[in-house]
């Protein structure tokens, strides 16, 4: 079985899955996957640079992040234009990632847009970890070294935390008075007896 990890930025939805990788479950890292798959496969190199320029990367090869977040956010067509060439790219990577865990008992995908994506029916579930918009506000200006603005113009790009929430299969509070090693050890004994 393979569930998604999902939830709006800086609801901790990393966090989460390292307890559940504690537990010996597998995770896919899709934002990190992405970010590694950026530098190293050549065929979305080459998309991106004939995208959005030469300037996508930097002289050492390295990857232009801020020059390409600022382009990409700040238009919604540049983004789904991003969103269309590496959402692929990492498809295809978390299929080959699949395929060599499948004698787990179940396999997480962490992502922050998988519901807006629609990629709902690619998984047995989905697995919302949930947090009020001022923690998350809170977390990502002290984490990122950002604004609250930067912050804003990041989380307008995902679904409202209600229609995440109601789009769920499964809940975890990450709100500050629930604890989550609780949430998931109790969830991770539900997926391990479906």
């Amino acid at each position: 079985m393979h569930y998604a990890l999902t939830g709006n930025i800086g609801s901790g939805k990393s966090t989460v899955a390292r307890e559940f990788e504690r537990l010996g479950i597998p995770v896919y890292y899709a934002d990190a996957a992405a970010k590694r798959l950026m530098l190293e496969d050549q065929e979305l190199r080459a998309g991106l640079k004939a995208a959005f320029g030469e300037e996508t990367y930097l002289p050492d090869g390295s990857l232009n992040r801020s020059w390409l977040a600022e382009k990409a956010f700040s238009d919604d067509e540049q983004l789904r234009r991003l969103n269309g060439l590496v959402h692929p790219a990492v498809h295809r990577d978390a299929a080959a990632w699949r395929r060599a865990n499948e004698t787990a008992p179940y396999t997480l995908y962490e992502a922050a847009i998988v519901l807006e994506l629609g990629r709902q029916a690619d998984f047995a579930g989905v697995i919302v970890v949930a947090c009020p918009e001022s923690i998350r506000r809170q977390r990502v200006i002290q984490r990122d070294h950002t604004t609250a603005a930067a912050f804003e113009a990041r989380a307008a790009k995902q679904w409202t935390d209600d229609k995440k929430e109601a789009a769920a299969d499964y809940l975890i509070k990450n709100n500050g008075y629930e604890l989550l090693l609780p949430q998931v050890l109790h969830l991770h004994q539900q997926l391990l007896t479906r």
